[in-house]
């Protein structure tokens, strides 16, 4: 596997970096429910999520732009750099879920997750992914769906799309966009997002 580490390095930056580092004394956490679309000014009035969205992108095009095979390599070397390239997404979500000052919880990176996305694979196949899983949490009023949902979606319209050549890096990408949901099922955790309070912590 050939690596370009001017293009790797930056993308291991942005994308294994937790966003908790940077919850300062006005980031609350609220549980993932019907009623959090009563909350949208707060949500929108913490700009990390604006910032996750960004470096989720550009990470995840650097990593995918880095990454490339041998010349004549066959059988599993073939394969590794879709193999590094979907470790490395589900270490990326994992990190930004699992780490929560919330006790007991997992931090849901819905812009984190989408920006993911739409930096690693093509934006036919997973803009239409994102809407679709946008669409369908909110009009079933269940935001938690949203990774499930894209997960789904990102593996059958690419499927659909890209065909199987691209099932590889399909599947490894689903993980990743359904592993904060996942680890709510496996660990009995509750499923919070981040917003900015008028008064900071105590």
């Amino acid at each position: 596997m050939l690596v370009d580490w001017i293009k790797f390095v930056p993308a291991l930056l942005l994308l294994l970096t937790p966003i908790v580092w940077f919850h300062q004394r006005k980031v609350r956490y609220r549980p993932v429910s019907r009623e959090w679309s009563e909350h949208w000014r707060q949500i929108l009035g913490l700009g990390l999520h604006t910032i996750d969205f960004v470096r989720a992108i550009l990470g995840g095009w650097l990593l995918a732009e880095a990454l490339s095979p041998l010349a004549g390599a066959t059988g599993t070397w073939r394969h590794a750099p879709t193999l590094t390239q979907g470790i490395l997404q589900l270490t990326a979500v994992v990190l930004q879920s699992v780490l929560c000052r919330e006790r007991g919880a997992t931090h849901a990176p819905f812009t984190f997750v989408a920006g993911l996305l739409l930096g690693s694979f093509p934006l036919a196949i997973s803009g239409l992914a994102v809407l679709l899983a946008i669409t369908v949490a909110a009009g079933a009023r269940m935001p938690g769906t949203f990774f499930p949902v894209l997960s789904i979606a990102l593996l059958a319209i690419g499927l659909l799309l890209g065909g199987r050549p691209m099932l590889p890096s399909l599947v490894l990408g689903a993980i990743a966009a359904g592993s904060p949901w996942m680890w709510t099922l496996l660990f009995v955790r509750r499923l919070v997002y981040s917003y900015r309070a008028k008064r900071p912590a105590a």
